[in-house]
């Protein structure tokens, strides 16, 4: 079947996730007119079983003899290293008849012409929250959205009349923060959720200074919407995307089963919901609407059903990685299944295998050994490149077993090692167009780029809080750029504020996230900033659209649009950002390698306490900002949540400072010191603190 025939003219798209081989055929025999998936590399969900390369055109050819499309996953930010990967993954997707592909990176914005047989659709992950960003995609020659997850029905009813495709989340987990807007887990380890690494720290144990607060503030319910089905139809939505790249196949077909059904008339949509109630039960979590009917309000919590110790121990060595981190690493992982037998479970690179030992008799305790000591000793005799990390909880490490099982559990891993060392599953073979080649040759970096980053910052950033002490020490503004964060709810307040501020070289910073609602009072702030001959600096795709439309020509590209890579800069560029804002989650040699080759002005944060989390769900009382209340977790990192326009924003109690960092081969054009929700911007202007977090920079970003 021809894939332009796959869906009759007017029928909304059904689009369901596929982890693995397994679970895409399951989804596509229950009904899915699409489903997407990703590469064992750069895609969103790493954890997934995901496809090899040479897997490729066999699964696009299943999916087209179904009459489905398959869409690629191609939406994580990309380090400068990553992007031949990139082009080579988009070749390869062309060559096998992949559909679409879905991007956040713009570096990806800029080779687009080079496929032209490929869809292009923005990711969720790019954060277009209001139908000014879908006119941005119109603008950019996008084919589709995937609107934020936390939009209402009306606000996704007015992003579907703008020309261009749209998609919206029905079924699934819930992201506590804004749509591509986390740092948190980046923040915390080194683990991106902009990269597809996320560690899901939200669903962790919070403590608040409050008592009887909640344990999970930030654990978000699971979203479905059968039941508001007929009203999200109404919206004008073009596919319905089903989140699921790590579940199960029965999960995914039953899923896919209740939604084929509803569109297809052959069952209600409260009958739907009310078979759908059991869904919940694979992640312990309720289910809920969500944000589409305008709810705000208890939306995270608990909600975790009674576990077995089976599952708890399953649950430690996820935590500890095994299901979800990095697959060039190797890991050995012990449960006990039934309180019985023991399964014996090596991942590394792209193989999974478990090794069953069953329940033992152990005669003479002098003759066994605990298999603890067991891992402990296969663990310090392998290799530097092929140790693996090792995992159980302290029952099954006191477990006897005879000690002839420790010869076959080193047999065991040697042999997946061996297996898996035999073929590159991240190698991507592919001839690009010589157009595209031309995009990975290296450039000159600008000559703007030349400040250390021990060097004098010639910029602060503010927001409305830390005005007044601008007002107190106007000498800070002297001979700096002063970056004011402003929030359309806050019109107002600067309309009176602005006249009055001491004189200097200010930029209207607008926000990362924008909803249909603020749209009006964005485009006043922007006039506001043209009164007062600001400079603009624009902060996610929706407000770089408003920008364009109120006739600016030239603005910053701030935090919100922040690259990790030369040719994400050089697109911006292009596209009136003067200057480029790097990422803060980078980590010391993807800065190194990027300013290497920045053709544009660079600016860095080198002193901040970022937003970690931005977020539309109340937080529940006694986290909530007017508690005044601090949310610590496990690993002691603190957070404090504060109302930043109609949003809470979750930032850290303690910054990060690069201010002390000397590194000859990293020269920006710019440093900036984020003075923002700092408890004292005068003091620590002054003083460099010894003792703060540099982020990333010392580790590596994953």
């Amino acid at each position: 079947m021809n894939n332009n025939d796959a869906k009759p003219e007017g029928q909304v798209e059904l689009l369901a996730p596929a982890g693995s081989p397994a679970v895409m055929r399951a989804a596509l025999e229950a009904g899915a007119n699409a489903v997407y998936f990703g590469l064992r590399k750069l895609n969103a969900r790493r954890g997934a079983v995901n496809f090899r390369p040479e897997e490729l055109a066999e699964a696009v050819a299943l999916v087209h003899q179904f009459g489905a499309k398959a869409h690629l996953t191609l939406n994580i930010d990309l380090s400068q290293r990553d992007l031949g990967l990139a082009l080579r993954t988009l070749a390869l997707a062309e060559q096998a008849g992949v559909d679409a592909v879905l991007i956040r990176d713009a570096a990806l914005l800029e080779v687009r012409p080079c496929f032209p047989r490929l869809q292009f659709h923005f990711s969720t992950q790019a954060g277009v929250s209001s139908s000014a960003g879908c006119r941005a995609a119109v603008a950019l020659g996008l084919d589709r959205v995937v609107l934020a997850r936390e939009m209402s029905a009306q606000e996704i009813a007015a992003a579907s009349r703008e020309g261009c495709a749209t998609e919206a989340f029905v079924q699934g987990a819930l992201c506590f923060s804004c749509s591509g807007r986390c740092l948190l887990s980046s923040w915390g380890g080194g683990r991106s959720g902009n990269r597809g690494a996320c560690a899901s720290p939200c669903r962790v144990a919070w403590r608040s200074e409050v008592p009887e607060s909640p344990e999970r503030p930030m654990s978000m319910h699971d979203l479905c919407l059968l039941e508001q089905l007929p009203q999200l139809l109404a919206t004008g939505i073009s596919s319905l995307k089903i989140e699921g790249r790590l579940k199960t196949a029965d999960w995914v077909a039953r899923v896919v089963t209740l939604y084929r059904q509803v569109l297809d008339g052959k069952l209600s949509s409260p009958e739907a919901a009310e078979q759908a109630a059991p869904l919940g039960a694979c992640a312990g979590r309720r289910l809920c609407p969500g944000y589409f009917l305008g709810n705000r309000e208890n939306l995270t919590g608990e909600a975790a059903r009674p576990v077995s110790l089976s599952v708890i121990e399953k649950a430690a060595c996820q935590d500890a990685g095994e299901a979800d981190d990095e697959p060039d690493i190797p890991r050995l992982t012990v449960l006990l299944e039934d309180d019985k037998s023991l399964h014996c479970k090596v991942r590394y690179k792209h193989l999974k295998e478990t090794l069953r030992i069953p329940e033992q008799r152990i005669a003479n305790p002098r003759r066994a050994q605990r298999l603890g000591e067991m891992l402990d000793d296969i663990a310090d005799q392998a290799p530097r490149e092929a140790k693996p990390i090792v995992t159980c909880v302290e029952k099954v490490r006191r477990i006897l077993l005879p000690r002839r099982w420790q010869s076959a559990i080193q047999s065991f891993y040697d042999t997946v090692l061996r297996q898996a060392s035999k073929t590159d599953e991240g190698e991507v073979k592919a001839s690009l167009p010589p157009e595209a080649s031309a995009y990975l040759r290296p450039q000159s970096p600008c000559a703007a780029n030349r400040l250390p980053l021990n060097g004098v910052p010639r910029a602060l950033r503010l927001s409305r809080t830390e005005i007044e002490t601008l007002r107190q020490n106007p000498e800070m503004a002297t001979k700096m750029q002063v970056f004011l964060e402003v929030w359309p709810s806050e019109l107002s307040f600067w309309q009176q504020a602005l006249p009055k501020l001491p004189a200097a070289d200010y930029v209207l910073a607008m926000p990362q996230v924008i909803y249909e609602e603020e749209l009006e009072a964005a485009k006043a702030l922007l006039e506001l900033a043209r009164k007062h001959s600001c400079r603009l600096e624009v902060n996610s795709w929706d407000t770089w659209q408003l920008a364009r439309e109120a006739g600016w020509k030239s603005f910053v590209g701030g935090p919100g649009l922040a690259v990790l890579n030369a040719n994400a800069a050089r697109f911006l560029h292009e596209k009136g950002c003067q200057s480029v804002t790097v990422s803060p989650e980078i980590d010391k040699r993807q800065l190194e390698e990027l300013t290497a080759v920045c053709p544009v002005p660079l600016n860095v944060l080198v002193f901040s306490r970022p937003p970690l989390m931005q977020t539309r769900a109340e937080l529940p009382g006694g986290c909530r900002p007017e508690d005044t209340a601090t949310l610590t977790d496990g690993r002691q990192i603190v957070l404090r949540p504060r109302r930043e326009g109609t949003l809470t924003v979750l930032r850290p109690q303690e910054p990060m400072d690069w201010r002390r960092l000397v590194n000859p081969d990293i020269k920006v054009a710019n440093l900036v010191v984020d003075l923002v929700a700092s408890p004292d911007p005068c003091r620590e202007m002054r003083e460099i603190g010894q003792n703060y977090s540099t982020f990333n920079y010392g580790r590596r970003l994953r």
